[in-house]
């Protein structure tokens, strides 16, 4: 339900993937493969060892098509559509054994938030002239499945390569990354007011953190001749304004899952209630939003996130602790 914003390239090389949203340099020699899913494009970079990456390029591919068959909203013939086409209301205990922890914390988050963030709001979209189908309309996890199936892909690599540690490499769907293995990998936040213009800031990321970026400038609403965000207010129903973009990097032990849902939440909070969010519910989560001001471009930050943006492009603001 929403387009992520950044990519990923390690420690050397500029390069811009268009697709993805994301820019960033590489020293090192990578080797990046790529191949669409889930309605994105899918990334696995290893560095240093292409053949470890066709080793296993197999088994994350397996991994993002088996939760497309349970996750998708779109495929009329995935498990969550067969759910809703019944009925379902009890999600987590209906769903297969290996996704209900992707709908356990989509519900946790809406719960948390106040419905800020809602896997609920496919009838708003519709309402607005999005569709899609009968899933669609009655429970999506768009803004959270996809940081779920790099959480898993990331934990099959792990044990594909034990009792050896795997290579040093970056899972990336749809902007969705992981670190996996030893070093230190860079990404960079693109601007949202010129996609061919330098890069906001750069984020350095070591093993096991996540990155996830939510911004209103890809995809979008049309509604009466006026562009609209297409990150919905899960309150309300409405698009969100005021915000062009917001990135979230999460901790080893959070996960990509969970940058993905907070990405969403945070855009929709904004940065004041974000922030004693974040205080109150994920302290070690770092998190940054452009507001949607092009004519006087900021950045307004956690401390932490201000702490580890290097290179910002535009004044920023830290954020105090509430």
């Amino acid at each position: 339900m929403k387009t992520k914003l950044l990519a990923s390239l390690a420690l050397g090389v500029a390069a811009v993937l268009v697709a993805l949203g994301l820019r960033a340099p590489t020293r090192d020699a990578k080797h990046t493969l790529r191949w669409p899913v889930m309605g994105t494009r899918a990334q696995l970079t290893v560095r240093g060892d292409a053949a470890a990456g066709e080793r296993l390029r197999p088994v994350v591919q397996a991994a993002y098509a088996r939760l497309d068959g349970l996750l998708s909203a779109w495929n009329p013939d995935s498990e969550l559509s067969r759910l809703a086409a019944a009925g379902c209301t009890d999600w987590v205990a209906a769903a297969s054994a290996e996704v209900r922890p992707c709908y356990a914390a989509a519900l946790r988050l809406a719960a948390e938030s106040g419905n800020a963030f809602n896997p609920r709001v496919g009838k708003a979209l519709r309402a607005l002239g999005v569709s899609g189908g009968g899933a669609y309309a009655a429970f999506d996890l768009g803004a959270i499945a996809k940081g779920f199936a790099v959480d898993v892909a990331a934990r099959e690599i792990v044990r594909t390569c034990s009792p050896h540690a795997p290579p040093s490499l970056l899972l990336d769907l749809g902007g969705n990354l992981r670190v996996v293995g030893e070093g230190t990998w860079r990404t960079g936040i693109r601007n949202p007011f010129d996609r061919e213009g330098p890069l906001v800031g750069v984020l350095a990321l070591t093993n096991g953190e996540s990155v996830a970026t939510s911004g209103n400038y890809e995809r979008f609403i049309e509604r009466d001749g006026v562009r609209l965000s297409h990150i919905l207010d899960g309150r309300t129903g409405e698009p969100v304004c005021g915000v062009a973009a917001v990135t979230v990097v999460t901790p080893p032990e959070d996960g990509a899952l969970l940058a993905d849902g907070l990405s969403t939440t945070l855009f929709v909070l904004g940065p004041a209630e974000g922030t004693r969010f974040l205080a109150r519910h994920y302290p070690r989560a770092l998190a940054l939003w452009i507001p949607d001001t092009p004519e006087a471009p900021r950045i307004v930050a956690t401390r932490a996130m201000a702490r580890r943006l290097a290179h910002a492009l535009w004044p920023m603001e830290a954020l105090p602790a509430p």
